[in-house]
């Protein structure tokens, strides 16, 4: 996904640092986070990391105490590649989890996306 990701993006580079050519528009076609997820999300990189964020989280879940829950800041959750990981091993153990992120994009998409975990 990353070299896909590199070769429709990489030839536009020089516009989008000089501001001739949007960057969200070669990230994110049309609004869609359809180019970019398979990379925050599936690539090795990102699997490698977001297991290891998962299996912190399981770790901490396993030691809770009976009746406590977890409450859970996601500072920079941009796609929502890490929460697609943590999100299912955190039902039952957290009272809140807050997706931020300075892209109202990501946030609204966030909301649709994980909206069964609301």
């Amino acid at each position: 996904p990353e070299v896909a990701l590199a070769s429709r993006c990489g030839p536009h580079l020089r516009a989008a640092l000089q501001g001739t050519t949007a960057y969200q528009e070669l990230l994110f076609p049309g609004g869609s986070m359809d180019a970019v997820l398979p990379v925050y999300q599936d690539a090795v990189v990102a699997n490698f990391y977001n297991g290891v964020v998962l299996a912190a989280v399981e770790a901490v879940v396993a030691g809770l105490e009976d009746g406590r829950q977890l409450c859970v800041l996601e500072v920079g959750a941009g796609t929502g590649g890490t929460a697609a990981m943590v999100l299912p091993a955190l039902q039952n153990a957290c009272a809140q989890y807050l997706f931020t992120d300075v892209s109202e994009v990501f946030l609204l998409q966030a909301q649709q996306r994980f909206a069964e975990y609301a």
